[in-house]
Formats: structure tokens, C-alpha cells, sequence
């Protein structure tokens, strides 16, 4: 197993992509759809060092921006978890990778899903103005434009994206808690260390799906109490233990509701730790 502080010294953040995304996966569970993802706009969002995912007024704003351009924007930076910025920070303060900058996790605009890093920045800056997208800095920062819409953002996700990060050490970690209070202290940068690049494994649970004879057993009515829970309004199913058409149906409902999953009917990993299971 391959731990985050193991890849700092290999200049590239993708190589943490499984914990990105259960991070991101946690974070919408604690605020529904605070982070939706952009990759279905017309956008090079090529790397796994790239989470395409904005809040939903900045999506909105770059759908708008995007189109009265009439090209394909390139995006070399979107959002990025605290996992990331852990990777950043320390490989500026090793003098390592090149960076010559990096915010202490949980301050940086990135983490905040209100900022990206484009290609071309400058022939992007009237049509990005024209939707509230304002550029950080043509000599600080040449690539980077932020989201500055107040009124419609929340100003406090890198902080819920600490908690996210340690809900989920908690979640796989049970005889080493810590506190889930959106801090970045010792406690936390050490389980950061610790924690698997490819994201964290539970012990092998299997994956639901439709099939004949249907499947039955408590983790079949766990899924389906969370989905009920969940109150996506589509959904009306009962909590009987047996994998059926409905649970299938409600299954899909809830993972188009995510705008993050896939729509299979299936509850795999990424399906369980959206419904918090």
C-alpha cells in the first residue's frame, strides 16, 4: 500500500486520485451537492491530478462563459481536496516540484470549488469577467481565475473538506478517531500522511445489484434505510432486505440526484460512501 506521504516526492497529486475522490464523495454527503461535477461542459479536464468539480453557481457561470466563447476551455486546475494541498504544501516546503507557492491545507482558493487554472488565461478574461470568473493575479498567478459571487457560494468548503477527510479516517480507522471538526492540526496532517493514495479499503463487501434469485440480507436493507433517508422524492421504496426492481430504481434515482455516480443501479464503494454506509 502506497500512503499520501509516500508520492510527495513524485510531483504529481493524480497519484492520490482514489482518496480525492471518497473525499469529494463525503464532502457532498455532509452538504448535498455542494461540489457538482463540470466535465459534461465543453472542457479538456485530461489528468488525474484534475477533479472537475465546481460549486453549482460557478458551474452555472462557466456553462455561460463557455458557450458565448464558442470553444473548448482547457483546465489545468479545478478543485482540489485536502489530500492535494497536504501534497503541495510540503513539496514547497521541501523545495521540491517546482513550487514556489502553496497555502497551508484548508486556505487554499482550490479548496474552496470557486477556482480554476485555464490555458490561454488572457484571450478567456472578458468572456470570464462577463460571469463573475476575476483573475487572481496576471503576474502572481497567470492561469488562475476565481468565482466571485458571494450570494450564491459558500465560503467555508475547504473547512468542510478537513471534516470530510476525517470522517472518513474515522469511518475505516474505528480504533483511532479523531476529532471532526474541519481543523488541520497535528492530528490531522499525520492521518493525511498515513492515509492510502488509492483510497481506503473496507473489509470486501459485495457489490449489490439486480439478479435472479434477487439478493437479500442486512446490508441490502442498510442500502435501502440510507437510500429512504436520503429524501430524494422519487424515491419510495420499503426497507424489506431483498434487492428488487424498486430498490434497483431508487438506486438509480439517488446516484443521477449525486450528479457524481454513475447511473447503473448498482452500489458498489463509490454508491455506499455516498449514502454514508
Amino acid at each position: 500500500m502506497t500512503n499520501v506521504e509516500d508520492i510527495i516526492n513524485k510531483c504529481d497529486t493524480g497519484l492520490s486520485k482514489g482518496l480525492n475522490l471518497q473525499i469529494i464523495a463525503v464532502i457532498n454527503t455532509i452538504v448535498p451537492n455542494l461540489l457538482v461535477n463540470f466535465d459534461d461542459l465543453d472542457v479538456d479536464v485530461s489528468g488525474d491530478q484534475i477533479n472537475p468539480y465546481l460549486q453549482p453557481a460557478a458551474k452555472q457561470s462557466l456553462r455561460l462563459a463557455i458557450k458565448e466563447r464558442g470553444k473548448q476551455l482547457v483546465v489545468n486546475s479545478a478543485y482540489r481536496t485536502v489530500a492535494q494541498q497536504y501534497l503541495i504544501r510540503k513539496q514547497y516546503e521541501r523545495n521540491l516540484c517546482g513550487i514556489t507557492a502553496a497555502a497551508y491545507p484548508g486556505s487554499s482558493n482550490h479548496e474552496g470549488g470557486l477556482a480554476l487554472d485555464v490555458e490561454h488565461a488572457d484571450d478567456w478574461q472578458q468572456f470570464f469577467e462577463r460571469h463573475n470568473w476575476y483573475r487572481l493575479g496576471r503576474d502572481f498567478d497567470f492561469p488562475h481565475y476565481d468565482y466571485k459571487f458571494p450570494a450564491a457560494t459558500r465560503r467555508d468548503l475547504g473547512k468542510i473538506g478537513i471534516t470530510a477527510f476525517q470522517k472518513l479516517w474515522n469511518q475505516f480507522n474505528p480504533k483511532d478517531r479523531i476529532l471532526e471538526d474541519g481543523d488541520y492540526g497535528p492530528q490531522t496532517e499525520a492521518r493525511l500522511a498515513n492515509s492510502p493514495a488509492e483510497g481506503f479499503r473496507a473489509i470486501p463487501v459485495r457489490t449489490l445489484g439486480l439478479t435472479n434469485p434477487p439478493m437479500q440480507g442486512d446490508d441490502v436493507k442498510k442500502v435501502q434505510a440510507a437510500l429512504l433517508n436520503a429524501k430524494i422524492a422519487k424515491i419510495d421504496i420499503k426497507v424489506t432486505g431483498i434487492f428488487d426492481v424498486a430498490t434497483e430504481n431508487a438506486v438509480k434515482q439517488f446516484q443521477e440526484a449525486t450528479k457524481r455516480l454513475s447511473v447503473d443501479g448498482r452500489v458498489g464503494e463509490t454508491t455506499l460512501i455516498a449514502l454514508g454506509l
